[in-house]
């Protein structure tokens, strides 16, 4: 399965917070021009002042509102901020003029934020026509005392022509880096999904060693799998976090490569030495899997020595509650609903409303009981993966 889509999601989400940050940040700015102002190192008339910093404050709130409050995160969100911000650095020039120049640019610069040109184009092509308007407005209402900008003729050939020359050039910038930006978040998405499939595809081929090893094991592999993201997927995980815990459950049985056969497929009872034998698959298995790389391996590391482990402190190695990995909980009920309605060498299958019944006995004890209540709710999907993947 490819979820690289996931890291670009990721990506535009955080520069959704990092956009609202920056415009918190600008609040400030805006305080600090109107105490400039206030102390005289400015001369800006107060009531434009005053007007335009408490619209600047509602509008670089809004991105804080939408994001980082609502979380709001979707294309026609980015557009909308984008424009908004378009319009304040218009509306800052047209009354504060040069003391706040720069904000001219802010709307483009924020724009390479994202990793896609069309959010720079988009911002460019509002921008350009502000700048017109935003020069005429600060010519009308005589903003700029200065020379060349108090006659029309100066403010277009000195202002609005020269303005939008610059800001072309920033455009050309701008445009470069957000491709610059798109083409690398590109390059580590598809890494990520490569990284993935090596590691699903090693995984894939060791669960097919383990189902040559016993004529048992293999229909059990791929039930447990299926068991596991069932649950997960119940407790809340994601699509993308069940999918890789349920390719990790495939592991949890890999250390019985190195148990003998005679051992695993004995019809009879096992000795206590033998069962002693048997345990130490988990030992096997972490140490088969503990130093291969890759987020895939270190689950089914865990999963492969904790399987066992039971909620009260009574399995292979006395782990027990929350010190048991999560995913761990899922693999182990798995495990045991699909050994106890399986037919093994040394017993018969189990009905699966008398698996049901022992597994909810045990919550609590056993299990966590968590994911005894994700058991419950799911009890159909179980049955039907058990009679999609009978036993030959």
């Amino acid at each position: 399965m490819n979820f690289s889509d996931k890291i670009i999601n990721e990506y535009r989400e955080n520069a959704d917070k990092r956009l609202a940050f920056v415009c918190r940040l600008m609040i400030g700015f805006m305080l600090l021009v109107a105490v400039l102002n206030i102390s005289g190192v400015f001369k800006i008339e107060p009531l434009p002042l005053y007007l335009t910093v408490a619209v600047s404050i509602v509008n670089f709130f809004l991105p804080t509102l939408l994001c980082n409050i609502l979380k709001i995160s979707s294309v026609g969100m980015r557009y909308f901020i984008l424009g908004l911000m378009v319009f304040q650095s218009g509306l800052q020039y047209a009354t504060l003029s040069y003391h706040t120049i720069i904000m001219l640019v802010f709307p483009l610069v924020m724009s390479c934020l994202y990793n896609e040109r069309k959010y720079v184009i988009y911002t460019s092509v509002l921008s350009i026509p502000m700048i017109v308007i935003s020069h005429f407005a600060a010519y009308y209402l005589k903003v700029v005392p200065d020379e060349p900008l108090i006659t029309l003729k100066g403010t277009i050939l000195y202002g609005i022509i020269q303005r939008t020359i610059e800001f072309c050039a920033v455009v050309i910038i701008c445009l470069f880096i957000s491709d610059r930006i798109e083409k690398l978040v590109d390059t580590l998405a598809n890494k990520n999904k490569e990284l993935y499939e090596d590691q699903e595809n090693l995984i894939l081929s060791l669960s097919q060693i383990i189902e040559n090893k016993s004529e048992n094991t293999g229909q059990h592999v791929k039930r447990v799998s299926e068991y596991t993201e069932v649950l997960c997927r119940s407790l809340g995980y994601s699509a993308e976090e069940s999918w890789k815990i349920s390719l990790a459950a495939m592991m949890h049985d890999v250390g019985k490569i190195m148990i003998p056969e005679n051992i695993l497929e004995k019809p009879g009872k096992l000795t206590a030495e033998e069962f002693d034998i048997v345990k130490d698959h988990i030992k096997y298995g972490k140490q088969m899997l503990e130093t291969s790389p890759g987020e895939l391996f270190k689950m089914s590391t865990e999963i492969a020595y904790q399987h066992h482990e039971k909620w009260d402190g009574t399995g292979y190695m006395g782990i027990r509650g929350d010190n048991i990995a999560p995913y761990a909980r899922c693999v182990a009920l798995a495990d045991v609903f699909d050994a106890l309605v399986s037919r093994r060498a040394y017993k018969k299958p189990w009905a699966p409303e008398e698996a049901y019944d022992e597994i909810v006995s045990q919550s609590g004890k056993q299990f966590d009981p968590e994911v005894v209540d994700a058991f419950v709710q799911n009890f159909d999907k179980f049955i039907e993966i058990m009679k999609r993947y009978p036993d030959e």
